[in-house]
């Protein structure tokens, strides 16, 4: 469906993580004088987040900030709409209307974040948007998916002054990435470290499904055997073994954060098969996911 006809979903995608903080805890927190004036009140990563549509005729109160790792989306503000491709991040000001959502064809990967606080201002000028020209080109950069990683890791356990401090530093680091990034001119050449850093970071947006050499290596433009010597050489690693190894670092946070039971954990990395994530969790950790779990939740 396309057009008015299409679907038009807010949240709720297969995969999603997001943190929405209760307003009496943000307004608690800035209100005691933090060691940074700048906090996210929610946070959240949407993997191929079809039909993804949100509106907002009066503007949101806090500063937007999302950026589009994969896939293609649009955003209008400002009575103008303008594309976002990947590597791609929009800047929305606080109070402006707007709507955004995800290509029909090719629907976004994002991560995303509101920002409060009284140092709001300051973080807008120094991403450098504005709402005549809210894009941004950062390219898929992994230390931005560290971050908001690992904001979310901290807020899912839970509101308190380390996890809201904590989430506070990743989001000031965000900015400063941002700010220092978004100079590098279009089409400037990668590294092959990078095309590597670019490679984790798209596995750490698909942990939910599995890969192959081949599509790795492609994605990075290297040939599989050139591809596979680097990244063990960049790694200690296969590709496979890290991207697993990604996926138990993933069903640990879930062990410890959720109640879910160990088979839908492994379905949601992709893992059909129980008793090879069982296997392969006692690999990598040296104890099975529910003793894991035991010794994490007390």
């Amino acid at each position: 469906m396309e057009g008015d006809q299409a679907p038009r979903i807010a949240e709720g995608f297969p995969g999603q993580r997001a943190v929405v903080l209760p307003r009496p805890v943000i307004a608690s927190w800035l209100n005691a004088a933090p060691l940074l004036e700048l906090s996210p009140s929610d946070v959240g990563h949407y993997p191929h987040a079809r039909w993804h549509h949100r509106e907002r005729p009066e503007g949101s109160p806090e500063l937007i900030f999302l950026w589009c790792f994969q896939g293609e989306g649009w955003l209008k503000l400002a009575g103008e709409t303008f594309p976002v491709h990947p590597g791609q991040a929009a800047v929305i000001p606080p109070g402006v209307p707007h709507v955004y959502g995800a290509d029909h064809a090719s629907p976004w990967t994002i991560y995303w974040v509101h920002v409060v606080g009284p140092k709001v201002g300051e973080a807008q000028r120094l991403l450098g948007a504005r709402p005549r020209q809210p894009i941004l080109t950062l390219g898929q950069d992994s230390g931005l998916v560290a971050l908001f990683e690992q904001m979310l890791g901290l807020l899912e356990r839970g509101y308190s002054a380390h996890n809201l401090l904590g989430a506070s530093l990743c989001l000031a680091q965000v900015v400063a990435r941002v700010a220092l990034g978004s100079n590098r001119p279009n089409g400037a050449a990668e590294t092959t470290e990078e095309r590597i850093e670019n490679v984790v970071s798209l596995m750490l947006s698909t942990l939910d499904r599995n890969v192959r050499v081949e599509e790795l290596a492609k994605y990075c433009k290297l040939s599989p055997s050139h591809f596979a010597a680097l990244f063990r050489k960049r790694t200690g690693f296969s590709a496979i073994d890290f991207f697993l190894r990604l996926k138990m670092q993933r069903a640990c946070r879930l062990l410890e954060t959720s109640n879910m039971p160990i088979k839908e954990i492994a379905i949601r990395l992709g893992i059909d098969d129980p008793l090879y994530f069982s296997r392969s969790f006692h690999r990598i950790y040296a104890c099975s996911p529910s003793e894991y779990r035991q010794q994490h939740t007390g």
